[in-house]
């Protein structure tokens, strides 16, 4: 990715901080040190920068063309079956859910952390998705017209077999690298890749 691009999105971070939140630079390897270190669920706000998965039968768009810039208000640090069981015991339902292995990555204990193929993946309970837009590759926001055109081609969202709640809890693995800032216990980091 330019770093003209990463730039552009990283501008718009600071201007998206509706918290008012102290901002600050941080090296992603300094981000994987803090992550680290986290104890305990957390609740933090990131704005990533992903290449979405799309349909390719019809698509117009290339590789690389189109990007996913998000806001997302989640957790980190926290227990994956307890929440399904925490959900179940609300639903009226039993609490009997066990977590399955990880499909990819290696999970580093007692962190957020997931490590693949030299990469690493930061692991969230989203809770909401504060915002969302889809940039061309120089970081240009798409019109409303090209914006619903991609909505086309994105895969419709499957709702978890084993969960088996009404509510679902959604995980979601981002790379370090697509992530522009975390706000982290009342500080935006800026992340510097």
């Amino acid at each position: 990715m330019a770093t003209k691009t990463k730039t552009n999105a990283v501008s718009q971070v600071i201007f998206s901080n509706p918290t008012k939140s102290a901002v600050q630079a941080i090296r992603e390897d300094k981000l994987v040190e803090m992550l680290k270190a986290n104890k305990g669920a957390t609740v933090i706000t990131i704005v990533a920068r992903t290449d979405p998965k799309m349909r390719k039968t019809g698509n117009p768009f290339g590789a690389d063309e189109v990007f996913k810039v998000a806001r997302v208000n989640g957790m980190i640090g926290w227990n994956y079956a307890n929440s399904i069981n925490n959900q179940r015991d609300r639903e009226g339902n039993t609490a009997d859910f066990v977590a399955q292995p990880r499909r990819w990555g290696v999970r580093i204990s007692g962190t957020p952390l997931i490590e693949h193929k030299g990469n690493y993946y930061l692991e969230i309970k989203v809770e909401r998705v504060l915002d969302h837009r889809f940039e061309d590759s120089n970081g240009n926001e798409l019109d409303e017209t090209t914006s619903d055109m991609v909505k086309t081609f994105l895969p419709v969202r499957k709702q978890s077999a084993t969960q088996q709640t009404e509510k679902p809890i959604i995980l979601c693995d981002y790379r370090l690298s697509s992530i522009l800032s975390i706000t982290y216990k009342g500080v935006c980091y800026l992340v510097a890749h």
